[in-house]
């Protein structure tokens, strides 16, 4: 293989895979050890003629199997615009044919080359799938949402098979599990990973419901939805930035990393004249931003951008709000922010402004200097900087 670095060797052959947006020298795989386990499983066990995979990180379980003769016929749901573009971007790469199903999909600025039939997470999952593998999302909320999911999707006795890498696997995974699934059980380690199966029931499990966030100042009660990030109570990172929303605004606001949608709420209610755009990478996210504006801001106008950042967006705004995330993952890692930076530059209007919160450790104001012509502290406490950057 040309580069170790990015040949993934499974059971079925091997595969060039890299994470996305693809970074020069990234020090990330685009797999690990919970994708060679499922694979390998299946490969001792036999390929379903007709499968359903969750959270797909990079593609590496999706294009693997695909890589299987015969192919089975290949169902993928997940919650991640990055993740499904990676899958995109290493398919192309991949040399498996497309299937003639792109026409049935949404635009979401997604790369038309598939080679499965996708579905995202705020969606129903397609039924017609013998068998499912499911990798363990990062938030358990999200994990029993897409269990009940495949529940009603399966036929009763389908059995799932789940992995996870064991340094992130919750400690009541196996509970979880038993609340949808019979027979739950959990196997041996391998690759510094862990295997549980189930099976579908007889009866569909109902998903549990969203939570919902009170916030009684505004006058608001929030819907998030599972995986969608601060679902029990609004977090402290949050809760200074909405204090230090800008007033004024007459012109176009980005509420970019939306989330479930307060921080550009608040700016809807100071700024009566101003229009939002919303945008998110996860799909449950701008359903519950979705939601939420709808419910408070009717007859405000207002967008919905899910995607990367602000790729795929011509729209240029007066104020950028962001709290970005420093993780990838489970991997510690500013790389997104830093894009999200570059993005925002990008879309800033003559004399607009990106305001960004982030824990005072990370030094975001020094980054942002290298990039934006003026930069100055709006307001700080003893975790939290808020910065304001122009051009």
């Amino acid at each position: 293989m040309k580069n170790d670095k990015y040949t993934f060797i499974h059971p079925f052959g091997a595969l060039q895979l890299q994470r996305w947006p693809r970074l020069s020298n990234d020090p990330l795989r685009a797999w690990d050890g919970a994708d060679r386990y499922l694979l390998e499983v299946l490969a001792e066990e036999g390929v379903p003629s007709s499968l359903l995979i969750l959270n797909d990180q990079c593609g590496a379980l999706t294009l693997a199997l695909l890589s299987h003769e015969p192919a089975p016929t290949v169902f993928a749901s997940g919650d991640s615009f990055t993740s499904l573009a990676a899958l995109e971007a290493n398919t192309v790469g991949a040399a498996i044919l497309p299937r003639s199903d792109s026409e049935s999909q949404p635009d979401r600025g997604r790369i038309a080359a598939p080679t499965y039939h996708w579905t995202w997470a705020d969606q129903p999952l397609p039924h017609g799938a013998d068998a499912a593998v499911l990798r363990v999302p990062k938030e358990l909320s999200l994990l029993e949402w897409q269990l009940a999911a495949l529940t009603q999707a399966l036929p009763a006795g389908a059995p799932v098979v789940i992995a996870g890498m064991d340094k992130h696997l919750p400690r009541n995974l196996l509970e979880v599990l038993a609340r949808y699934l019979d027979q739950p059980s959990a196997g041996l380690g391998r690759h510094k990973a862990r295997i549980f199966r189930g099976s579908i029931p007889a009866q569909p499990k109902e998903p549990p419901a969203p939570s919902w966030l009170e916030m009684p100042q505004q006058g608001w009660r929030l819907r998030v939805d599972a995986g969608v990030f601060s679902r029990q109570q609004l977090d402290i990172g949050a809760r200074f930035f909405i204090e230090h929303i800008p007033t004024g605004i007459e012109g176009d606001i980005c509420d970019l990393g939306c989330g479930n949608g307060v921080v550009g709420m608040t700016a809807l209610q100071k700024n009566p004249s101003a229009r939002l755009w919303s945008c998110d990478e996860s799909a449950l996210a701008v359903a519950s931003a979705k939601d939420n504006i709808q419910r408070y801001f009717p007859a405000r106008e207002t967008y919905l951008h899910h995607g990367n950042g602000l790729d795929g967006l011509q729209q240029k705004f007066d104020l950028i709000l962001l709290n970005p995330p420093f993780h990838r993952g489970h991997a510690v890692d500013d790389s997104v922010a830093r894009m999200l930076f570059r993005h925002a530059k990008r879309h800033l209007k003559e004399g607009g402004v990106l305001r960004v919160i982030g824990n005072s450790h990370l030094n975001y104001p020094a980054i942002l200097q290298r990039q934006f012509g003026k930069v100055q502290q709006v307001a700080r406490n003893n975790k939290f900087t808020i910065t304001d950057a122009s051009l």
